[in-house]
């Protein structure tokens, strides 16, 4: 099993990549799409089509890096790409599901990217969140959603994912906010999970399933003026090691796939 496809690619909304130096030196492929209007936690049509156009040029379709928690409703795109049926596995500390219709809410967002890719993707079977602590204050009902929350004191054995993901094929997608503050630091409230808990469920999955593509959000929204302040230096090689221990946990993902084929 593993991961399927090959190749990085690093989607840029803004700058805030540019100063994680390590991460920048690794061969990947730049999407940049700092030029398209209208696309900070919202995403208009015109824009999104804008985006799509941006995805579909690039040839780096393993690893996919986001950017902000403000832009995690790429994973919609990304998740249109697949051609089999499959399941999304969603570490993420708040559920993306709050779309609700009967107000006239229609707009892609970072909050409601998960309900429109459950209406909108029928090769999508079944979405597996883990980790929120958010959906504890806001219970998610839905009938091919399933929630693993964490509070500090769950544990969740690899059985019991495994035993409710029911398709081979899976697609991974990883919000940083799901973190402990001291592993990461987003622009969002986040949540409690460890960055060693996070990387063995990821490994475990890739084990066991295949992945069709991973992606990874949750920079901090940091301004060029601000890169030089020590406090914001901080965050970055935060931020950066945990993009690179995740990102070494996924290649290992694609070692594993390549030595089976």
């Amino acid at each position: 099993m593993g991961l399927l496809r090959k190749g990085i690619s690093i989607v840029e909304f803004d700058e805030t990549y540019f100063a994680q130096e390590r991460l920048q030196r690794l061969p990947h492929e730049d999407i940049d799409v700092r030029q398209i209007h209208h696309v900070n936690l919202f995403c208009e049509d015109h824009a999104l089509s804008q985006l799509s156009s941006e995805l579909g040029k690039r040839s780096q379709k393993g690893i996919t890096f986001i950017g902000s928690g403000n832009y995690h409703y790429l994973t919609y795109l990304l998740l249109k790409e697949i051609w089999e049926p499959f399941s999304m596995v969603l570490f993420d500390n708040h559920p993306d599901l709050e779309l609700n219709p009967d107000r006239g809410e229609s707009v892609l967002s970072c909050g409601s990217w998960v309900s429109h890719a459950l209406r909108d993707i029928s090769l999508l079977k079944q979405v597996v969140i883990i980790g929120p602590t958010a959906e504890l204050e806001h219970h998610v009902h839905h009938p091919r959603v399933i929630l693993f929350p964490f509070n500090g004191r769950h544990q969740y054995s690899l059985k019991a994912i495994l035993s409710v993901i029911h398709t081979q094929n899976v697609y991974i997608s990883i919000d940083k906010d799901v973190l402990n503050t001291a592993e990461a630091s987003t622009n969002w409230d986040q949540g409690v999970m460890s960055l060693a808990d996070l990387t063995h469920y990821l490994e475990m999955i890739l084990k066991y399933k295949k992945a069709q593509g991973i992606d990874i959000c949750g920079e901090a929204s940091i301004s060029p003026v601000d890169l030089l302040v020590p406090r914001y230096q901080s965050i970055i090689q935060k931020n950066e090691r945990a993009n690179l221990q995740i990102l070494q946990t996924c290649l290992k993902g694609t070692q594993i796939q390549t030595r089976s084929a």
